[in-house]
């Protein structure tokens, strides 16, 4: 932290003792029971199971309105509420964001940081996070999904998004244009580390899912880069094109709503400098 701000860092340019503190605080939450709201299970189950309250692309309009889309909004507030919560484990710990489009994703897929089951000689918590029991779901067909540890079956490491599919959205001028654009980057990336084992038995891997994407840790390091991606366009094209009729909409469960999330600086954190940078 400097200046007041919290940094946010490449997963791949923590020192030890940031990425210690990181899985201390992980670790912590993932041993807490799930009806505790500092646990793991709690915050993941905002996204997908039980409570969905995650945006994904438009929905219909309100009123006479044209639809909108509050994916991006809602997903900073949740990840700042998440940052708060893990410091609260471990005052040294800060959200990392994980480059998928670097040389080394595109070489090795998942970074060491996230694929190596042990650190130090415990667990690594940034492997792996507890799912729960997920009943059968009748409005879908989805099956029972029983309790089990996070589950990945990563694609081919070249097959993720590039550094130029980046830098073509950095030049969209119109924030729904930009929006729309920037989540189908990432839905890109949510199949690709959930993957299908070909088994036997067939299994799918969590980040697959919105059911169950969160419980995933390396999910809050992928929606920070998305998060970052934001932030960049930002610091390129402003907020005049964001339309006036989104900037009042609460981005519910959290107590913020659109307008007051349009400035991470206000919010307390700010990108250290790595990857994909802007170019006038």
């Amino acid at each position: 932290m400097a200046g007041g701000l919290t940094y946010r860092k490449e997963i791949t340019a923590l020192q030890d003792s940031e990425l210690a503190a990181l899985r201390d605080a992980y670790s912590q939450m993932m041993t807490m029971d799930a009806s505790d709201n500092r646990s793991w299970v709690y915050w993941a189950g905002y996204h997908g199971f039980p409570r969905y309250d995650c945006w994904h692309h438009g929905i219909p309009g309100f009123g006479d309105q044209q639809p909108y889309d509050l994916f991006l909004p809602w997903h900073r507030a949740y990840l700042l509420y998440f940052d708060h919560t893990i410091r609260d484990r471990n005052p040294d710990a800060v959200l990392p964001w994980w480059d998928w489009t670097s040389k080394l994703s595109h070489t090795h897929g998942i970074p060491s940081q996230f694929a190596d089951p042990s650190a130090n000689g415990a667990t690594n918590s940034l492997a792996s996070g507890p799912v729960p029991d997920i009943p059968a779901q009748a409005s879908t067909g989805d099956p029972e999904i029983p309790a089990h540890n996070t589950l990945r079956f990563p694609g081919k490491p070249s097959k993720l998004p590039s550094a130029a599919k980046v830098k073509a959205l950095l030049k969209l001028k119109d924030f729904v244009d930009f929006s729309k654009h920037v989540q189908d980057l990432h839905d890109q990336v949510h199949p690709w580390v959930g993957g299908i084992d070909p088994g036997p038995p067939k299994r799918f891997g969590d980040m697959g899912s919105i059911m169950t994407s969160a419980f995933d840790p390396i999910f809050w390091s992928h929606h920070c880069m998305i998060d970052r991606i934001w932030y960049l366009w930002q610091a390129q094209n402003g907020n005049d094109s964001i339309p006036q009729i989104y900037l009042d909409r609460p981005l519910a469960p959290w107590a913020l709503k659109v307008s007051d999330v349009l400035d991470i600086q206000q919010l307390g954190y700010e990108y250290a400098v790595s990857g994909i940078t802007v170019h006038a």
